[in-house]
């Protein structure tokens, strides 16, 4: 059957999901506390949708979107991302909150795909080095 898509697992969905909320509200300098105020529910809750252990509501990430300032298409992870770009998300999570941040905004300005895998071979070199 053509244009037949192999589901992606339900728990993995969730969990990379909930992941890109917490590292996008981390770069945003949001706390748990400020997002889950402006999406009307508890912090316990917000931490669940971020451990990917609770389904977020879609209207609570249409607004999520718009707090944070990012389009809603950003919370998922399209089938196309580069293994630079999966690789790059996955060393952020290592990073300082402060240090994200700032790290965080210079990696969306960079629209060239070359750049950006020249930019994670640099930051794995260096990693090396540091070893």
């Amino acid at each position: 059957m053509a244009g037949k898509h192999k589901p992606i697992p339900e728990g993995s969905f969730y969990r990379n999901l909930g992941r890109t909320i917490r590292l996008t509200r981390v770069a945003a300098g949001k706390s748990q506390t400020d997002v889950a105020d402006h999406i009307d529910v508890s912090f316990q809750q917000l931490q669940k949708y971020e451990s990917g252990d609770n389904r977020i509501p879609v209207d609570c990430l249409v607004s999520l979107a718009d707090y944070l300032d990012v389009p809603v298409t950003h919370f998922v992870v399209p089938e196309g991302r580069s293994k630079e770009d999966a690789a790059f998300m996955s060393l952020l999570e290592n990073v300082e909150a402060k240090e994200f941040g700032a790290l965080l905004e210079a990696w969306g300005a960079i629209k060239d795909r070359h750049g950006r895998a020249a930019l994670l071979h640099l930051v794995r070199c260096m990693a090396d080095l540091s070893r």
